[in-house]
């Protein structure tokens, strides 16, 4: 079912559970009134103007998320005529973008100079399309909500001795769950970074392959081993940056030109081995996304050996990449953002509020096109 029909049910019975609740409270307060002549009469007056409310309450509730739904299959409907002769078009003739875009990506994985300067332009990105993004965040806010997307290539690395650091089969399921998670939470469609890749908002949610996974062949410390956080982005300055833009520009070869440009630039999730700024110990982050990059990695699972799979890993890491911040564990148990986070195996701690959703819809990788 699409997911803008299934939003729509979901409103709909809320509306519907609004008019039980508001006819409960008219009834209390009428029962609750006074007895005596002329409160009696105020009291009854009063009843009827709030069951009337009620009354009036439910039907614009009703008719506004069935105005709202027909809005965005409509916009579902555009996007997918749209997207077919866009992606078709992409894939044969985009590569030579992507070739200009390749030169261009090198100037930038160039240590400290190019990576500031890829730096300042991705802020610059976020300012320009969370501004283009406006006209969505209003119709998010009011419920409208149509199908995005987000552009995913996942990279698993090999150890010294040429082992991939994880099964690729772990990974996928790790990935079905981001997939799983932005769909239901924010109507936001996870698809590969490949050519051809047709999709429509009236679909089923994707399901993971594992030719969404690719095993790279380089063997480096300074990206097995990569660094979070204040030291992370001190190490995207140097080597560390400059070989993960390297590995994204070289095993995520397609729509590198809509790395350059920003719109809907694909995330390069890389499979790790370490984060040493961490305690290995308790493996408190199963992974990272410093938002300036347009890359996340994921630590090895289950961290430590023998303990449970983070479920959440890569969707939370990619909450990081699409404009998302950690939240209090104590006031947020739920939501996806929540931390401390590590061992996490209840999928239900997946949940993103109302303004996490616009945020995450704002998203430069996040787009309908």
């Amino acid at each position: 079912m699409p997911a803008c029909l299934e939003w729509g049910e979901e409103r709909h019975q809320e509306c519907s559970r609004y008019e039980d609740h508001g006819y409960s409270s008219c009834d209390d307060w009428d029962k609750d009134c006074c007895d005596w002549w002329p409160c009696s009469w105020g009291c009854k007056l009063i009843t009827w103007v709030c069951v009337a409310w009620v009354w009036i309450s439910n039907i614009v509730c009703v008719a506004w998320t069935w105005i709202t739904t027909a809005v965005c299959l409509v916009w579902d409907v555009i996007t997918t005529i749209v997207n077919a002769v866009l992606v078709t078009l992409e894939s044969i003739v985009g590569w030579v973008l992507d070739a200009l875009a390749f030169i261009i990506e090198l100037v930038l994985a160039i240590p400290i100079l190019g990576r500031i300067i890829e730096w300042i332009w991705n802020l610059a990105l976020f300012v320009f399309y969370t501004v283009l993004s406006l006209v969505d965040i209003v119709a998010g806010l009011i419920g409208i909500r149509p199908e995005k997307k987000l552009r995913l290539c996942t990279v698993i690395l090999r150890d010294e001795k040429r082992t991939p650091i994880m099964d690729t089969a772990a990974v996928v399921h790790l990935v079905q769950n981001a997939v799983d998670v932005f769909r239901r939470e924010a109507n936001v469609r996870i698809i590969p970074v490949a050519p051809f890749q047709y999709d429509s908002g009236f679909a089923g949610g994707e399901q993971v392959s594992e030719d969404w996974v690719g095993i790279d062949g380089v063997a480096d410390s300074d990206t097995l081993d990569a660094p979070c956080d204040a030291a992370g982005f001190g190490a995207d300055l140097v080597l560390t940056g400059s070989k993960f833009t390297y590995l994204a520009d070289t095993n995520c070869f397609f729509q590198r030109w809509r790395d350059v440009v920003g719109y809907g630039a694909p995330v390069a999730c890389f499979v790790i081995r370490s984060i040493p700024d961490d305690d290995d110990k308790s493996c408190g982050a199963n992974g990272c996304g410093l938002w300036i990059t347009d890359y996340i990695t994921l630590r090895r699972q289950p961290c430590p050996p023998g303990s449970a799979v983070d479920e959440r890993a890569v969707a939370h890491e990619l909450g990081h990449a699409c404009n998302l911040w950690h939240l209090g564990a104590s006031s947020n148990p739920d939501n996806l953002m929540g931390v401390p986070w590590n061992g996490v195996a209840d999928l239900s701690q997946t949940s993103l509020s109302w303004w996490q959703v616009l945020l995450v819809r704002a998203s430069k990788h996040v787009t309908y096109f």
